[in-house]
């Protein structure tokens, strides 16, 4: 079963803790909707509806994978904003890759852009040894298979609209680069 990740947040500047305490509370109902999917699966393993397997399991990856990037997203934000250290290997790769690190955003922000409900993640493809930025709809719809994820914004409402209006997400989603702590992100692929 799993635990409540507990997040150690400062403030931050442009997200009010109404917001914040929202988002931590949909999260929580990610971990509690998960480890009861767990409970059902095991108690229908021995046969049964076979329908009714499918769906648990169905919803088993929409809850799972909701926790999961809900953790990456409020891990960033542990610690304070933080710039990316200039020789920090992340920004060495993204730069290599981009031409800069501000190209690297920009690219987030393109994608950030996409009408609808889900996340900009960047992955790093190990095997083509580059990342990829894509946008994920229903947290398990649009995942890239096998590839390692680096940084994730939650661009679901849940995320910005008690501070934000759809119209303006894409000053939510600034307002999130620059609470970013650079330095959870480049641990990721040290």
């Amino acid at each position: 079963m799993y635990t409540e990740q507990q997040f150690n947040l400062p403030e931050l500047p442009g997200l009010s803790e109404e917001q914040v305490q929202i988002h931590l509370g949909l999260y929580a109902g990610y971990v509690k909707n998960t480890n009861a999917l767990l409970e059902k699966v095991e108690a229908m393993k021995d046969g049964g509806d076979a329908y009714a397997m499918a769906e648990v399991q169905r919803r088993l990856g929409f809850e799972f994978d909701g926790m999961r990037m809900h953790e990456y997203y409020f891990e960033q934000l542990e610690g304070g904003a933080q710039a990316p250290a200039e020789d920090s290997n992340f920004v060495k790769y993204v730069t290599e890759q981009y031409g800069s690190f501000d190209a690297y955003l920009d690219d987030l922000r393109r994608i950030g852009s996409t009408r609808g409900i889900g996340w900009v993640v960047t992955y790093y493809d190990d095997k083509a040894q580059m990342f990829r930025n894509a946008w994920v709809g229903d947290h398990e719809f649009g995942q890239l298979a096998g590839l390692q994820i680096v940084f994730v914004v939650d661009m679901w409402e849940h995320a910005y609209m008690v501070d934000y209006r759809p119209a303006t997400k894409g000053e939510y989603f600034d307002t999130y680069l620059a609470l970013v702590n650079w330095s959870v992100v480049d641990a990721r692929i040290s």
